[in-house]
């Protein structure tokens, strides 16, 4: 979101000769989509989320009386656009984003006399405050609409319980033949007693197999929501003496799903718990910044750059990349639409410049100078000019070097 300066003319926006570029970015993404989907699919799912967020000034500022002159997404040399009423709609060369001008949002912006009372520096403080605080608002809604949707149609993914599945039948070790393959064992399969003993429990599982060395047992197994019982003789470990099957486990996951009520109850705390966590991503970000160096300086392959999601991190491309992973599901790439709009929320709310954060914490600033009996006050906005200069460059700086870190030391799932 951008200020405006306007003179008494405004200039008719035409199609240009971008449009031929624009045709071949057009061709590209149809191949890119024909053979990447997923990653096609992710892209644009990010571009959408960035363009919702200045939709959301947007719509927000034509709802209080402000003069919008520009919606563009993209950045840099335009490539097309066509002027509507009085706002301008188009296409920028760079798709990292979309932005919004809205008149006078300094008093330094010129603003035509005429269009002075649909300035953002004349409006009241609340209506001020919803604008700037309308693109994290926006990010806000769009999290809970999906967390919603994965509660109550998709099925949230539940890791509780212990619950395990097969991940690899292996066929022997150091020179045992192993029974599971010949027993009709899969990948995908969930067993879940042996002789009649719950293995619901991957320690239990090993126990229970671990005490049968040689013996012949009978394993109750889940599959495709079926219950199949099988008979297996299993080896026995000439080390430990224990019984062996010839399986690795890996996590089980349950999608539940729940009425509408109890969705919308669990989507808002799942929100609430998003927006804690977001925060303290962030504060995390800024206090291990020596840690978070050390792993865009390593080298590729370094196995120390870490796939802790959790202490790690992600560029654009990191996110897209992941989002497009096979070892996911829609549920959890619905989840992740969440947390990222949650994320881009919360960051958005930093109270520095030229976040929306900065905005409002300026509104916030002139607001209180009025309340001390001085009048109507606005701040010069050039007095911040080296604040932003070091923001601006310090989120670049990070932005390169998290791409660098995605792309020589891809997160792994």
């Amino acid at each position: 979101m951008k200020g405006h300066s306007e003179g008494p003319q405004t200039r008719r926006l035409r199609p240009s000769l971008g449009t031929g570029v624009l045709i071949v970015a057009l061709a590209a993404l149809a191949t890119a989509a024909w053979r990447y989907p997923l990653v096609v699919v992710a892209a644009c799912a990010l571009a959408g989320i960035l363009f919702m967020h200045e939709l959301g000034h947007y719509l927000a500022a034509r709802s209080v009386g402000m003069k919008v002159t520009e919606f563009y997404l993209g950045f840099g040399p335009r490539l097309w656009s066509a002027k509507r009423g009085e706002t301008a709609y188009g296409l920028r060369v760079l798709p990292l984003g979309a932005y919004v001008r809205i008149i006078g949002m300094s008093r330094t912006d010129r603003v035509d006399p005429g269009d002075e009372d649909r300035a953002y520096r004349v409006k009241s403080y609340p209506r001020r405050m919803l604008v700037v605080s309308a693109g994290s608002l926006m990010h806000f809604a769009l999290a809970i609409v999906a967390f919603l949707a994965l509660h109550a149609w998709l099925g949230a993914p539940d890791y509780d319980g212990g619950r395990w599945q097969v991940a690899e039948v292996i066929a022997s070790r150091d020179g045992i033949e192993l029974p599971a393959a010949a027993a009709g064992i899969a990948v995908g399969d969930r067993i879940v007693a042996v002789d009649g003993e719950a293995t619901l429990n991957w320690d239990d599982f090993v126990a229970e197999v671990q005490s049968h060395p040689g013996e012949s047992v009978l394993l109750d197994v889940e599959r495709d929501g079926a219950l199949v019982v099988t008979g297996v003789t299993l080896a026995a470990d000439p080390g430990s003496g224990g019984g062996l099957l010839g399986v690795r486990a890996e996590r089980s996951i349950v999608y539940e799903t729940v009425g509408l009520p109890t969705a919308a109850v669990r989507a808002v705390s799942d929100f609430g718990r998003s927006v804690f966590d977001s925060v303290y991503g962030i504060w995390s970000l800024f206090a291990n910044l020596g840690g978070v160096a050390d792993r865009i300086i390593s080298p590729p392959g370094d196995p120390s750059a870490g796939d802790d999601l959790r202490t790690r991190p992600l560029s654009v491309v990191g996110i897209v990349d992941l989002a497009a992973d096979d070892a996911l599901g829609w549920p959890e790439r619905v989840a992740m639409f969440a947390l990222v709009n949650v994320f881009l929320g919360v960051f958005n709310l930093l109270p520095v410049p030229p976040f929306d954060g900065g905005h409002v914490a300026i509104a916030t600033y002139e607001r209180w100078r009025e309340r001390a009996g001085r009048g109507r006050y606005l701040s010069d906005p050039r007095a911040l000019d080296p604040v932003v200069a070091v923001v601006v460059t310090a989120l670049m700086l990070l932005a390169v070097g998290l791409l660098y870190l995605d792309i020589a030391n891809p997160v792994d799932l």
